[in-house]
């Protein structure tokens, strides 16, 4: 239970580096990997909205936004019910980290 409790707060933007300090498993460390490439994508997509024209940031915010939204609460769900299933996009660079 408290692995799949940690698996699912490795999801919250850099609630990650936190869990790092604990003592974890592998499905613990495959959470924390996908939480940190979710995080860099939070910082990448605030990146590009505060440069970004008007226009653009109209257009992009909403697509992106949701995307985030929807990676972060599929990620929270599947390590809560115990299931080590890497999320779409995210989980191809986060089988590359090694922690």
């Amino acid at each position: 239970m408290r692995s799949r409790i940690l698996g699912a707060m490795a999801y919250l933007p850099f609630l990650f580096i936190l869990i790092l300090f604990l003592p974890k498993d592998k499905f613990v460390i495959f959470h924390i990997r996908q939480g940190f490439v979710l995080s860099t994508l939070w910082l990448l997509w605030l990146f590009v909205w505060r440069f970004v024209p008007l226009v653009g940031w109209a257009l992009l915010a909403p697509v992106g936004l949701i995307f985030l939204i929807y990676l972060t609460i599929f990620g929270m769900v599947k390590a809560a019910s115990g299931h080590v299933e890497p999320l779409p996009i995210v989980g191809r660079w986060a089988d590359r980290l090694r922690l």
